[in-house]
């Protein structure tokens, strides 16, 4: 190169500037030149870092108040910044002196560099005060610090050979310790205090603004619509999702409304109307879904072949850049630009083709979600129909979305494959089918393996379904199931289920880890079969050719592989689609064909043709030869349950009251009014089909919300109309003890006690002032005095001018009834009774009086939802922020044990290392038959290559030789590559299994609060989700990352061994590619969980909605109920869209990272294309350069995926920590046969269910004799259910003991104690299985003994017939039996428990009074022998009982026989008999 430039008249000598001009290479050492890296390398690092650090240090828009921490590391890099500031100057100094030439650009540097530390000093003088939290300064300015740091190392490593070495070393050691003091992290704050001086009146205005801000100009961390706002740029590079990172690396993704808000083409309503459009013209969801988004799902395919096309171009340019034999010298610059500009091109466009399928995958699953909502609304039959309601939303539905992608992947993979295939066949010619016939060999199998893997998904799916519907029965029965003492038996019977889908995962883990083993070795094994019969045929192994077809090679396998998979997803999502399709083939409730209306002129005699519908004696309900039937009856039961002939008419403003035996169809009338059942015959005719009606359930259904949301319901809030609605239903009082309206009743209204949860579902009917009412039942529930308050205040006054249609056994109603009905064997009949009516007693008044005057004060309303105010029960479910904790891995490492775990890594380790041996084998091997001795002329040999190893080609080796080592490679990475597959396999399996099993203990052994406090929604949560990511997903991404972290440890390795000058682009590079990570991980936790917790509320209110289905249909409230479901999927869209556009920013940040790797290798391998000897390892080097593009992304990806799915081991790892009950506080045993008499002591005995409640039970004291029967009565809220929670334990005393045959209950285990009482509880107690079964949990009796129980229990006998015996089926929590039909089995399951202390708390609320009778009766027969707690409302069998215990307010107010107590009319039981109309004389008498 000559040293002189002529350029006309001017001429430029290069030796006056700089000795050895702009040559890059030394000819005699392996350094750079000097003058080379002063002028292209350090001069325009040197200005860049100084303008960047003049930028900053002008730019003091923010305070920052910073600890001594970060002030120190400040204070120390200020000095050596100075330091390093004077060294230059110094350094020209000391030249002077010593006599040494410099030249005008050793001047220029020196300045330059002397200039920038200067201006830096400035800079870090002013982030004392101004600038980011972090003391190190922005991303940008570390990265060019750190690019003049190995500038001044490579600068070392060339002066070595000079005298001025040792100031290099300094400059050097200096940039270290100015390194060291980065490593500190400290901690800051950014401060409001305002600028003084002229600065701050620089900013004011002449004129005062008067601006009036609106609340989102002030709000910054609103992040607005996504993308919407965008310009095109920001839209390209993802620049818009650059805030939602930095709200996430500041913590401040704690809620949904911190994330984006949905673009106008995500808008939920929008899209659930046009795919509703869709399917009701085509019927058909496959249609219905390519009508509304089939055109924007093809055209996003035009990105997915400019992708495919790109990727073509990386191989094809590789092997021209390794030729050897180009013509023109700058050509290779070609190849490495190309090279560069294709990985470019490819890189942006799969990241948007991943960005628009996300986006048509969201639209499709906001209109499928919704469709099956929708028609769970208003599908006729539905329970029956289909019971998998929640798995058609989560699994259906994501099989469904995710087959969008597997579509384009459907006809991408192809392409690819016969391109690929073209192309090896140009570059190999027929050797090329050696490892293609092998690949093809693995499609077989690998179908095989697929289908296989489907068989035990399917199966697997099977056994989950039947392990979750145990798991919530359990969960939805788990306080009564803990009373009983059958935690053991429940875990016993998931952990069978849980064995079962074991089976199936074991299997189906295990064919995973086969196809992980091919996956693994087919690289290898493709390339020793392709080459190995290559170089058999006699072709010479050159570097462009193979490293051109390894290139390809490994394209063809991803397709290879991935391909039966594609195929499984699309035949998974056609299956899911036909299973979405039968649900909505099921037909629609349709009103107007189910209602006939009513002709005017037809509701009797004092109706005209043109009275209005409304008037008096008009019919609002008319059935006529009406027959109906449920729709499951012929499956579920050998006796189909009828209603038969049904013919009423009712009329506007009547009273109707409906009675009849247990079982006899009187809860089946009122489903059949609101269409709940099938009409077989006849007609049903009503005034309106819009209004629908005010339908109260026998069981109370409530939503978990506060009590106010539970009243209102929807509708416009009305305080005075609210308040007459309490008044009317008796709540004021119960909201007085609970503290106000705002509280919490948990889910169903679990925290509320049977009478308050009636009172509330009655109050919501009220609220919403319906026209005619159907009371099912509601008051069975409560005490006397609370009875006749609804029956004066709400049912005969507040709903005078309604039409009532009561179901009751309340006399005092039926004298005001205008009709009274029996409803008995499926048929209406005239009742018996008397239908005179006659009107109260003035004695009600007066019991109104003398009623506490708490009842008379109005209950305070809170204007606001104030947080305080709200009650724990309605937090939401408990998150982290934030990294994952330590006890997070922990748990996971612990759960697959240290030993196992070691060993997997091993196996990672080992596998990664044979494989880059049998790369780097292959390069040896190329260099050895490429390399021409005689060519080598040049001085430059190993300047930027390692030495070759074995560079001698006369020493004799043969082919056979490498290929055999090649051989023995390949296999040795084979064999451990299967055992890593299986070890991991089986790792993940024995995690599976330690997780379940110890969550499901947690959790059975919780205490009885945690029932209150959390939804069962949360709980299946962490039994569904969490425990199938810990199964299934968590091991697959776990695999992904340890895998890609070897592989991109070992290219990084290779690669650098190889090239080492590739380290001046690999190393600038890592505080980039740590600090996208870095921030990406902060936000992508953050709204993993907030994605993972806005799916609970998504599926509690559809689990809701299916439990009171009745209820929202019947008061005609489905429309409401969609858009709050709309409002739940539009907060669950927000987070998958936020966390996609996350990904996505991350994605095309560290692609661009790996196109300028690729970019930094092709330059390195053009600049020495003249110079190598090594032309294997450089061709290695790029190959390991082009595939580190994708194993940036790759590793980052799992890192996120692997912290994201290890929420779900977080999210157990909370349960795990519950606290248990307690067992016990002492080691005592009971006595052998304890308890024999069952004498009860309660001693001062107080109970508070939580610390901020007021006390249950205060000063309890009372003993009982042996076999004593006693009565406990009391108002709703007294406290008598909470004395049987005192005696089982289910909360600890705060005061008091309890003693059992003198044993002191709180020494002894609760298994034992719960075990030796029997109980029968509000709620009755049937899970799914045979009759025999559900009064026999722990099989320990004869099946005479059962009979001989269901005898005793009067009724229960005609009941188990009608069920088939004691095999017949019980449905999941006895749906297919009615209220009092449940409390019969559970008085059965009591008699055959035969334990000395039985108690039952409204054991009998549910039955007809001649059940009620013979329950009595049996109570005496087989009871003789126990002592009794019966705690009743219902006063008229309590003559049987020994004693008397009334309580109120937590106390026991009066006691005694019922004969004196009833005599005395003194006595507050002698007013709770009148106020039930019995006669107090009559009820001495029946004893």
């Amino acid at each position: 190169m000559s040293s002189v430039v002529d350029w006309g008249d001017f001429a430029w000598n290069w030796t006056q500037f700089c000795p050895t001009g702009l040559k890059p290479f030394a000819n005699e050492t392996n350094d750079l030149l000097p003058c080379f890296q002063e002028i292209l390398l350090q001069l325009p690092v040197y200005t860049l870092f100084a303008a960047i650090s003049a930028y900053n240090f002008g730019n003091q828009s923010r305070h920052v108040v910073r600890n001594g921490l970060q002030l120190r590391m400040l204070s120390i890099r200020t000095f050596l910044a100075m330091v390093l500031a004077l060294l230059p100057v110094a350094k020209v100094f000391a030249f002077h002196q010593q006599g040494v030439e410099l030249f005008a650009a050793d001047l220029l540097v020196v300045s330059a560099e002397c200039i920038m530390w200067v201006v830096h000093s400035g800079f870090l003088l002013t982030a004392r005060q101004y600038g980011e939290l972090s003391h190190r300064g922005s991303l940008l300015i570390n990265v060019v610090w750190l690019t003049v740091v190995v500038l001044d190392a490579v600068w070392l490593r060339t002066s070595r050979h000079f005298s001025w070495w040792p100031w290099s070393l300094a400059t050097l050691v200096c940039d270290l310790l100015f390194g060291v003091t980065l490593i500190p992290k400290g901690s800051a704050v950014y401060s409001s205090l305002p600028r003084s001086g002229v600065s701050a009146r620089e900013d004011e205005g002449l004129l005062s603004q008067r601006y009036t801000y609106f609340q989102f100009d002030l709000n910054e961390s609103h992040l607005g619509h996504a993308q919407d706002e965008a310009n095109l740029g920001s839209r390209f590079l993802f620049h818009w999702v650059q805030p939602l990172i930095l709200k996430g690396v500041a913590g401040k993704l704690r809620k949904i409304e911190d994330l984006f808000d949905l673009p106008d083409a995500l808008n939920i309503t929008r899209l659930s109307e046009k795919l509703h459009l869709a399917l009701s013209q085509s019927q058909s969801l496959w249609r219905a879904l390519h009508r509304c988004f089939g055109v924007e799902f093809y055209l996003i395919g035009i990105l997915r072949l400019i992708a495919d096309l790109s990727g073509f171009a990386g191989p094809l340019l590789l092997g021209g850049l390794l030729r050897q034999d180009h013509a023109d010298p700058n050509q290779v610059y070609y190849y490495a630009l190309g090279l560069f500009g294709s990985t470019l091109l490819s890189a942006v466009c799969a990241t948007h083709f991943d960005w628009r399928m996300a986006m048509v995958s969201m639209k499709m699953r906001v209109g499928v979600v919704n469709s099956i909502y929708r028609k769970a609304l208003e599908a006729r039959g539905l329970k029956e129909s289909k019971p998998d309601l929640l798995n058609l939303m989560s699994t259906d539905t994501d099989r469904i979305v995710n087959s969008c992608i597997s579509f384009h992947f459907f006809w991408s993979i192809p392409f690819k494959l016969f391109t690929t295939l073209y192309l090896l066949y140009l570059q190999l010619g027929a050797a090329f089918l050696a490892g293609v016939i092998f690949a093809a060999l693995l499609i077989p199998i690998n179908r095989w393996l697929a289908k296989r893997i489907g068989i035990f998904s399917s199966g697997l799916m099977t056994a989950k379904d039947a392990r979750l519907s145990a798991t919530t029965e359990t969960m939805q029965g788990a306080k009564q199931i803990k009373i009983n003492a059958w935690e053991d038996i429940f875990i016993t019977k998931i952990r069978g289920l849980r064995q079962e889908e074991l089976r199936f995962l074991s299997k189906r883990k295990y064919l995973d880890a086969m196809c992980v083993y091919f996956w693994a070795t087919t690289p290898v094994l493709m390339c020793l079969l392709t080459f190995g019969v290559s170089v058999l045929m006699g072709n010479p192994l050159i570097a462009s050719t193979t490293y051109t077809s390894v290139a390809l090679l490994y394209m063809l396998i991803g397709p290879l592989n991935a391909f039966p998979w594609v195929l499984n997803g699309l035949i998974e999502a056609w299956v899911s689609i036909k299973r979405v399709q039968q649900l909505m083939d099921v037909p629609n409730l349709d009103y107007s064909s189910y209602y006939n209306p009513i002709m005017r002129g037809s509701g009797g005699s004092g109706a005209g043709d043109d009275a209005p519908l409304d008037a008096p004696k008009a019919s609002v309900l008319q059935m006529k030869c009406a027959s109906f039937c449920h729709d499951s009856d012929e499956q579920t039961s050998p006796t189909p349950f009828r209603m038969k002939d049904i013919n009423v008419d009712i009329k506007a403003g009547q009273l109707v009251c409906i009675e009849g035996p247990v079982g006899g169809g009187k809860s089946s009338f009122l489903s059949a009014i609101v269409a709940n059942l099938q009409c077989t015959d006849g007609e049903v005719c009503v005034q309106e089909l819009t209004t629908g009606f005010g339908y109260v359930p026998q069981s109370p259904w409530l939503q978990r919300g506060t009590i106010r949301d539970n009243i209102v319901w929807g509708a416009q809030f009305d305080e005075q109309w609210y308040k007459t609605v309490l008044h009317a239903c008796a709540l004021e009082e119960d909201l007085q003890i609970l503290g106000g309206d705002l509280v919490g009743v948990g889910e169903n209204g679990r925290t509320l006690s049977g009478g308050q949860r009636a009172r509330v579902a009655l109050a919501r009917a009220v609220y919403q002032d319906k026209k005619v009412y159907l009371l099912d039942d509601v008051l069975s529930s409560l005490d006397a005095h609370v009875a006749r308050h609804i029956i004066k205040h709400c049912i005969l006054r507040l709903l005078k001018h309604k039409t009532r249609i009561v179901v009751t056994r309340n006399i005092q109603l039926f004298f005001h009834a205008n009709q009274i009905l029996q409803v008995k064997d499926g048929q209406l009949l005239p009742s018996e009774y008397m239908t005179q009516s006659i009107e109260l007693s003035l004695d009600e008044d007066a019991d109104d009086e003398q009623e506490p005057t708490v009842r008379r004060r109005s209950v305070e309303l809170s204007n606001q939802y104030d947080k305080k105010s709200l009650d724990s029960l309605l937090l939401e479910e408990l998150r982290e922020y934030g990294h994952l904790s330590g006890n997070v891995f922990t748990c996971y490492w612990k759960a697959v044990t240290s030993p196992l775990a070691f060993t997997v890594l091993l196996s990672v380790v080992l596998m990664q290392l044979t494989r880059n041996l049998s790369d780097a084998w292959l390069a040896y091997w190329v260099t050895e038959t490429t390399l021409d001795p005689h060519k080598n002329d040049t001085s430059l040999d190993h300047i930027l290559m390692r030495p070759t190893v074995g560079n001698e080609t006369e020493s004799g080796h043969t082919t056979k030789f490498y290929l055999s080592i090649f051989t023995a490679i390949a296999v040795s990475n084979s064999l451990v590559t299967l055992a890593r597959a299986f070890l991991f396999a089986y790792a993940g399996i024995k995690a599976a299994i330690f997780m379940h099993e110890k969550l499901l203990k947690k959790v059975m052994f919780a205490k009885f609060n945690f029932f209150d406090i959390t939804s069962v929604g949360r709980i299946l949560n962490r039994f569904s989700s969490d425990t199938n990511t810990v199964d299934d997903s968590l091991p697959f991404i776990l695999n992904i990352l340890l895998a890609q972290l070897a592989g991109l440890v070992g290219a990084l390795c290779v690669s650098l061994y190889a090239m080492p000058w590739l380290g001046l682009v690999i190393i600038p590079m890592v505080p980039i590619y740590l600090s996208l990570q870095q921030r990406y991980r902060h936000a992508s936790r953050d709204i993993k969980r907030l994605s993972s917790n806005a799916m609970s509320p998504l599926y509690t209110h559809f689990t809701e909605t299916l439990q009171g289905l009745t209820t929202i249909r019947s008061m005609r409230a489905s429309p409401r109920f969609q858009r709050d479901f709309q409002v739940k999927l539009e907060e669950s869209i927000k987070a998958q869209l936020t966390q996609s556009a996350a990904q996505q920013w991350l994605a095309l940040r560290l692609q661009l990272l790996g196109t300028l790797l690729v970019g930094g290798a092709g330059l390195l391998a053009a600049i020495t294309a003249s110079h190598t000897t090594n032309p294997g390892l450089v061709g290695l080097c790029i190959s390991y350069a082009l595939s580190i593009t994708g194993q940036l992304g790759d590793l980052l990806h799992a890192v996120a995926e692997t912290e994201q799915e290890l929420v779900a081991v977080e999210r157990i790892d909370q349960y795990l920590q519950l606290e248990e009950e307690q067992n016990a506080s002492g080691s005592a045993e009971p006595p052998f046969g304890w308890p024999t008499q069952g004498v009860l002591s309660f001693r001062e005995v107080q109970l508070s269910y939580r610390e901020h409640l007021a006390p249950a039970l205060r000063g309890i004291t009372f003993q009982t004799e042996a076999f004593e029967r006693i009565g406990i009565v009391g108002r709703t809220g007294a406290g008598k259910t909470s004395v049987l929670a005192a005696l089982l334990r289910v909360a600890p005393l705060t005061h008091g003991e309890i003693r059992l045959d003198q044993v002191n209950l709180k020494t002894l285990p609760l298994s034992v104690l719960r075990e030796r009482i029997g109980v029968i509880t509000q709620e009755p107690f049937l899970f799914e299985g045979t009759v025999r079964e559900n009064l026999d949990p722990r099989h320990g009796f004869y099946d005479s003994e059962i009979w001989h129980a269901i005898k005793n229990s009067a009724a229960a006998t005609l009941l188990v017939q009608q069920l088939g015996g004691l095999d017949g089926k019980v449905e999941t929590c006895g749906n297919n039996l009615s209220a009092g039909q449940r409390q019969l089995l559970c008085l059965a399951r009591a008699l055959l428990k035969n334990a000395k202390v039985v108690a039952i708390d409204e054991g009998t609320s549910n039955l007809d009074d001649e059940s009620d009778l013979s329950i009595q009766q049996a109570l005496r027969n087989a009871f003789k022998s126990c002592t009794l707690l019966f705690i009743a409302h219902r006063l008229r069998g309590l003559h049987a009982m020994d004693r008397i215990i009334v309580l109120d307010d937590g106390r026991i107010c009066e006691e005694g026989n019922p004969q004196s107590l009833a005599s005395d009319s003194s006595t507050i039981f002698y007013g709770m008999l009148l106020a039930q109309d019995i006669d107090p004389g009559e009820f001495i008498r029946s004893n």
